[in-house]
């Protein structure tokens, strides 16, 4: 049998779609150190190899226009991606959709990992998020005391509102001890429970600065707060943890202030201008008021009232000769309804109808009694003929004829054959009238012609 033979691009075909059906290797993540880099166009080509092997890689620009760092030979990263093949070259490769220097690329793997857990729990859920008050009376403020964070909130929140109460709940926001204690701090204003709204947040940093707040302590004690919580952690480009687990993100500090409370001038120019139509609203109603009492005033009605209840005595008058003569009219139509209805009733008076019926039942009457004495007629002829010739095929008639029948005896077999008979035997004989018992003393046989 001769092997099947393939293409090129059939084996090529065949590998590509196995690599890229595998699902483990639609989302890697490769360590590696970068060799062979060059970018002769917009995309980023190079490869990512350890002491034992090499695996090309291409970053297109959508890609490589996000990176904060530039990608030289020698350079040990980590990269996340997925392989696939480049037919035309016959060759697997990495396309890189992420990558960063070993050392933060640990801390953005432990961050997309973490991610990827609390939004499987529902952590990021928007039915789970809280609404902000629109006019916090108390904020809660989880930062450092010695940071600009807490400086710039205030700041802001005194130009905005500056009779507002600040309750500042301290606590480190870098180090390895920091996230334990910004999940304290939340803990400590849930249960203090006079605040409003809480701020948690600090100032820009480095990514290993802002780690605290990617933390699961901290992620669980957000998610946990019945107090609404405004995540505002360095600046707008920085995305921790507890940005997506908070009730609302601020790209800032500041900005959380501003979005916390608004400005308390612009609430009063609005209770101005809510004023200001109210008071158009009332001036231009009772100026209403006043027109309606003003016509009221200057009507004849009033000023005449005699005038006035004569003519409604007159108006009362004819509607009442109005009201009687509507009444009579409609008597006098009841009352031709009711001869209609008689006259309709004699017409189809009941007895004549139940004339007509008896007279059709008498009829009915005759015609079945008619039937049965017919049908009786015919069974008494039919009883009449069967009795006939039942009796005529009586046993008994044919005996009255002067026939026998013959019985064994004393066993009282029916003799039909001489055979059945030997000399000696006792028989019995029935004949029409009486029995006759005796003794066989001849046996002769003969032919019987049928």
């Amino acid at each position: 049998m001769q092997p099947h033979i393939y293409t090129v691009n059939e084996v090529t075909t065949y590998i590509k779609n196995c690599l890229e059906e595998d699902e483990k290797l639609q989302d890697v993540w490769v360590k590696g150190e970068i060799s062979n880099f060059k970018s002769p166009s917009r995309h980023l080509y190079f490869s990512l190899k350890d002491e034992e092997s090499l695996l090309s890689c291409i970053m297109f620009q959508d890609k490589a226009s996000g990176l904060k760092f530039t990608l030289e030979n020698g350079l040990e990263v980590i990269a996340r991606g997925n392989i696939g093949v480049y037919k035309p070259q016959g060759k697997y490769q990495l396309y890189v959709e992420e990558i960063f220097p070993v050392g933060r690329g640990y801390l953005y793997l432990a961050f997309e990992q973490l991610k990827k857990e609390l939004g499987k729990k529902g952590y990021f859920r928007p039915e789970h998020k809280l609404p902000l008050p629109f006019l916090p009376q108390r904020i809660g403020v989880v930062t450092s005391p010695d940071g600009a964070a807490i400086r710039d909130i205030l700041t802001v929140l005194d130009r905005r509102f500056p009779n507002l109460e600040i309750i500042l709940s301290p606590c480190r926001v870098q180090g390895e001890e920091a996230a334990g204690e910004i999940a304290q701090a939340i803990r400590n204003l849930n249960e203090y429970g006079k605040v409003d709204v809480i701020i948690v947040g600090r100032g820009g940093g480095s990514l290993e600065d802002l780690f605290p707040f990617n933390e699961r302590i901290v992620a669980d004690a957000i998610y946990e707060s019945r107090i609404p919580i405004i995540s505002a952690v360095g600046h707008e480009i920085d995305v921790t943890i507890s940005d997506f687990v908070a009730d609302e993100r601020a790209p800032t500090p500041s900005a959380a202030a501003e979005r916390v409370v608004p400005k308390k001038e612009d609430l009063i120019e609005i209770l101005e201008s809510y004023r200001k139509k109210l008071s158009h609203f009332i001036t231009a109603y009772l100026h209403s008021l006043r027109l309606t009492l003003k016509n009221i005033r200057s009507s004849s009605s009033l000023k005449q009232p005699y005038f006035k209840l004569r003519d409604l005595k007159q108006e009362l008058d004819e509607l009442r000769r109005r009201m009687s003569s509507c009444l009579i009219h409609r008597s006098q139509l009841e009352k031709n309804k009711l001869f209609s209805l008689a006259h309709a009733l004699r017409q189809s008076s009941p007895k004549k109808r139940i004339d007509l019926k008896g007279e059709e039942l008498g009829r009915e009457k005759k015609r079945l009694v008619d039937v049965m004495v017919e049908s009786l007629r015919k069974k008494k002829e039919k009883i009449l003929f069967c009795k006939e010739r039942m009796r005529s095929l009586s046993p008994l008639s044919i005996l009255k004829r002067g026939y026998s029948i013959c019985f064994s005896y004393p066993e009282g077999k029916l003799i039909k054959r001489s055979e059945q008979l030997k000399k000696g035997d006792r028989i019995k004989v029935k004949l029409y009238k009486g029995s006759v018992y005796s003794r066989v003393y001849q046996i002769q046989e003969e032919e019987v012609e049928v």
